[in-house]
């Protein structure tokens, strides 16, 4: 019975590593049509002009039987996408698929008192139609910045919504307290680093660094999943540009995850009425 007792033991123990050590994947191999019809869903959104930076860095992900909170999505990483799956190992940690810039991310940058310049930019924008007021969808953020870098100076993100009639131009990608661009800056615990106060501490989620055993994703840390959204207006055209970029160098990559199927918030029928009797 003993013996038994043994066994049943070293193979729970097997099992919960096993469980534990599920990682999401990444596939890079998917078609920017397909990324974009990925995100939108069911949502009766007409879509065009569909631009993609490279596969390299904006690509495919799903959460694969792990504890990861998005099931499956479009991951955007200044660097490899690919080298987010598997646990965290402490490699990988930066990599480098160009040297462009962005206007919007510079500018977000230069406000927030950063002055050097954004690189290594990876993007995926469209425009589209919707069919309601209604604009709302999913995402986290993560970043090889957080614990060492956290207290000095931050990647930069943004989801740029423009309105392609009046040319207004709105950033989705805020702080929900305080309507500021999220980064490591802005969402940060200093239990990670002391050398710096904490800010909005209750938005971080997973510090992977101290427990890699458990990690889903191979960065250091990521934020809790947010949602980014909008008043817009029906039958108006827009353009969204999902887009992330390096800080300075090319050194710590950053990411966004974007939920599947929640940019399929839009389509709202009204409420129910009765036609006949």
């Amino acid at each position: 019975m003993k013996f038994i007792k043994i066994l049943l033991s070293f193979f729970f123990c097997i099992l919960s590593v096993q469980l534990n050590s599920q990682t999401i994947t990444v596939d890079d191999t998917r078609s920017a049509n397909d990324l974009v019809n990925l995100l939108i869903g069911n949502s009766c959104a007409v879509t065009s002009n569909i631009n993609i930076s490279s596969n390299q860095s904006v690509a495919y992900f799903n959460q694969n039987g792990s504890t990861f909170p998005i099931k499956e999505g479009v991951i955007i990483r200044s660097g490899i996408a690919a080298h987010t799956q598997g646990s965290y190992t402490g490699n990988n940690l930066d990599s480098q698929v160009n040297t462009n810039s962005d206007a919007d991310l510079q500018q977000i940058s230069n406000n927030s008192g950063q002055i050097a310049q954004i690189t290594d930019v990876a993007s995926l924008d469209f425009d589209f139609i919707p069919p309601s007021t209604d604009f709302s969808f999913n995402f986290l953020f993560s970043s090889n910045e957080y614990g060492e870098w956290q207290c000095g100076f931050s990647d930069v993100f943004a989801f740029v919504l423009t309105d392609l009639i009046t040319g207004e131009k709105i950033n989705l990608a805020v702080v929900p307290t305080s309507g500021n661009p999220i980064s490591i800056k802005e969402i940060r615990d200093n239990q990670y680093n002391s050398s710096c106060n904490s800010v909005n501490p209750e938005l971080f989620s997973t510090y992977n660094v101290d427990n890699p055993a458990t990690s889903t994703i191979n960065m250091r840390g990521h934020t809790v999943v947010m949602n980014a959204s909008a008043t817009i207006k029906p039958n108006n055209p827009y353009n969204i540009k999902l887009v992330i970029g390096d800080y300075n160098d090319s050194k710590y990559d950053s990411a966004v995850f974007i939920e599947a199927g929640s940019f399929g918030n839009f389509l709202s029928l009204g409420d129910d009425f009765s036609i006949c009797n």
